[in-house]
């Protein structure tokens, strides 16, 4: 396999790396070191479906779940 390196090449592969760099940088320099932050989240669960029910019979059932 021949790898074939051009000017265009070479100055769009600078420009993506330059591009990601200045991005991570970017989110490391406005990350929030702050101790007065709180963390919040819902007080409830959220209520899931009875997928399966441990019995003694051998039934199958068949079930459509539309609700996402």
């Amino acid at each position: 396999m021949f790898l074939v390196f051009n000017k265009q090449k070479i100055y769009s592969y600078m420009i993506a790396l330059a591009t990601v760099i200045i991005l991570f940088c970017g989110a490391n320099f406005f990350k929030i070191d702050d101790l007065s932050t709180v963390q919040t989240g819902a007080a409830t669960q959220k209520m899931l479906p009875i997928y399966s029910v441990e019995t003694k019979e051998k039934n199958v059932a068949l079930t459509i779940n539309c609700a996402w």
